[in-house]
């Protein structure tokens, strides 16, 4: 009979401090996230060439360097669908026995487009005066902001059913978002992804590459209140 008495406190004593911590949490903040993400397949082809040379002459090197670069950049911008730049130069002696017997240099070119038919095109002429460095991939900021918008709409609302879920567990009536930020993650801004395939650079079609895909995540932080 004492066993069965103290049971019965023990039931009553753990259901009133279960309800106990229920009163003290009302009214009191909780932290929660939610996020959404998308597969967007990348629409941003970037490539990067580039021509080296030695001579023992550093002026001439410079010449004959920039000369071949310059006829790249011309040809690059026939293509009227792709943006080409110069993107780094360097020069650096080579050395034998501590004394400089030589320059090296080196000028790189960047071309990038969405219109992956011309790039691969104008990669496979380039190619006669410079050699094909890398080619990566990204999403276009117009591709990225549409899709931000719909996962914004989604991340939303998955705090929101992640609030109202808390709010009941907690024995909550209602709650009120007292804080909360959005940001973007994925694909960088850009996030690009290396070429997945290459032909021969001496195949009559040119290189093929495979675009791939990038990840875009959108994630919203935040606090609730919950009151009854």
């Amino acid at each position: 009979m004492r066993i069965l008495f103290a049971i019965i406190l023990l039931g009553l004593f753990g259901s009133a401090h279960a309800e106990s911590l229920a009163q003290d949490f009302i009214g009191s903040r909780v932290r929660l996230d939610a996020r959404a993400t998308e597969q967007v397949a990348n629409d941003v082809m970037r490539a990067m060439l580039f021509v080296e040379m030695e001579d023992a002459d550093s002026g001439k090197l410079a010449q004959k360097v920039n000369n071949t670069t310059d006829d790249a950049l011309k040809l690059a911008r026939t293509f009227v669908a792709l943006h080409a730049r110069t993107s780094g130069y360097s020069t650096y002696p080579v050395t034998e026995n501590a004394r400089i017997v030589r320059w090296r240099a080196r000028s790189e070119m960047t071309i990038e487009g969405e219109d992956f038919r011309a790039l691969t095109d104008a990669i496979s002429q380039l190619q006669r005066l410079m050699q094909l460095g890398a080619v990566t991939f990204s999403v276009s900021p117009a591709t990225r902001a549409s899709a931000e918008q719909t996962l914004m709409q989604t991340a939303i609302a998955n705090f929101l059913r992640k609030a109202d879920t808390a709010t009941k567990a907690f024995g909550g009536l209602q709650f009120k978002v007292t804080d909360a930020t959005v940001a973007t993650e994925g694909a960088n801004m850009p996030s690009p992804r290396p070429m997945a395939s290459m032909r021969s650079a001496a195949a009559d079609n040119g290189p093929a590459f495979e675009a791939g895909i990038s990840h875009i995540t959108v994630i919203v932080d935040g606090s609730i209140s919950i009151t009854r």
